[in-house]
């Protein structure tokens, strides 16, 4: 018996031992874990302060924010109802508001963590209806119930986060598209920059060239007053000049009418006429010297001279009954030299052939032999 007793005391003994053991190394795990649950709470407790008690709620006012953008066509008009587009009108403005509320958990929250099953109204833990073997460890005043609150705020604010970031890549895609609209400006701005300047210099020009018109037409004006004076003199003088001039055309016609009697007087008496005759010695070189007469008419061999009256009375006498001498006789023509003053020369010679009763012409044959330039009416005759 008494060994059996002492073997049931080394057993004991040997259990306690094992369990003492066991029991050292249990603390050491519960010191651990109460560490770790309280590292925990306060981890949750600190993560409340960080995590927004509820979402941001719309503007009541309903006021929409506005970046205005011209949207009416660029044209060379002014435009009086512009075509406005407002880029944020669908910009969910609510996500900029800070200042929301935090959870911010303090001691009491940090206690209820450490609930981790749910108590009943006497403080008794309550059996879970899906799994009786086990307590509840959901409801109020749990350690889940914070749990999930966190949970469900942190769900929700990454949430808005992810919105934050879809509109933060519409904004990005919006802005690339404005900045390309952008870029497209500048270079019109720079051409319409350089037009202007071209522009300006034209019109700088033009103003140039509009004073000095300024300046000529002022005076062109004091020119037309001028010719208008001018103008009246004129008109003045050809008013004279018109009496002047219907009498010149009575004495023209009454020359005319003389000349066309003389072409048909002398057609007949060169018909009859004898081409050439022997020169009359005994007369020629009698003459008296100086002009004698002038060329009134040119014909292809022929000229009809208009002698002065004295030079017809020394020819043919003063009652006109003698015969015509066959005298030669020099033709002169005044012309201006290189110094101005008048020089004559021989142009020719002739011969006289036949008077023409009741006149002072006298025809006559051109020598060709001494002709030196074409006869003219106007020139000179002068005794050889």
């Amino acid at each position: 018996m008494n060994k059996a007793v002492h073997a049931l005391v080394y057993v004991i003994l040997a259990v306690a031992g094992v369990a003492l053991y066991f029991e050292i190394n249990l603390y050491d795990k519960k010191e651990l874990l109460k560490e770790s649950n309280s590292q925990l709470r306060d981890c949750i407790v600190k993560l409340s302060s960080y995590v927004e008690a509820e979402d941001a709620k719309d503007d009541a006012s309903g006021d929409v924010p506005e970046a205005k953008k011209d949207d009416s066509p660029i044209e060379a008009q002014e435009v009086d109802d512009i075509a406005w587009d407002n880029l944020l009108k669908d910009y969910p403005a609510k996500f900029e508001r800070d200042g929301q509320k935090l959870l911010r958990w303090g001691s009491k929250e940090s206690g209820q963590l450490r609930r981790l099953y749910f108590l009943d109204s006497e403080g008794n833990r309550v059996r879970d209806a899906a799994n009786p073997d086990k307590y509840q460890t959901t409801g109020k005043n749990t350690a889940q119930d914070l749990i999930e609150v966190v949970q469900n705020r942190a769900s929700k604010q990454l949430e808005n986060l992810n919105a934050t970031r879809e509109e933060l890549r519409k904004m990005r895609t919006r802005l690339q598209d404005l900045v390309a609209e952008y870029n497209k400006l500048p270079p019109q701005l720079r051409r319409a920059k350089l037009d202007v300047e071209q522009k300006n210099k034209e019109i700088e020009t033009l103003s140039k060239g509009k004073e000095e018109l300024q300046g000529q037409l002022k005076k062109s004006k004091s020119e037309n007053d001028e010719l208008k004076a001018e103008v009246t003199s004129l008109k003045d003088e050809v008013a004279s000049a018109k009496d002047e001039t219907e009498s010149v055309k009575e004495d023209l016609e009454k020359e005319r009418k003389k000349v066309a009697n003389l072409t048909n007087l002398l057609k007949t008496q060169t018909a009859s006429a004898p081409k050439s005759a022997a020169p009359n010695s005994a007369v020629k070189g009698a003459m008296s010297s100086g002009d004698k007469g002038k060329i009134a008419r040119v014909e292809a061999s022929f000229v009809v001279i208009a002698f002065e009256k004295a030079v017809l009375d020394e020819l043919l006498g003063a009652d006109r009954n003698g015969v015509l001498p066959m005298l030669e006789m020099l033709v002169c023509r005044d012309e201006k030299g290189k110094d101005g003053k008048n020089k004559r020369k021989i142009v020719g010679k002739l011969r006289l052939r036949q008077w023409t009763p009741n006149s002072d012409f006298v025809t006559a044959d051109v020598l060709p032999d001494w002709l030196q330039t074409p006869i003219k009416e106007g020139d000179v005759v002068i005794p050889d």
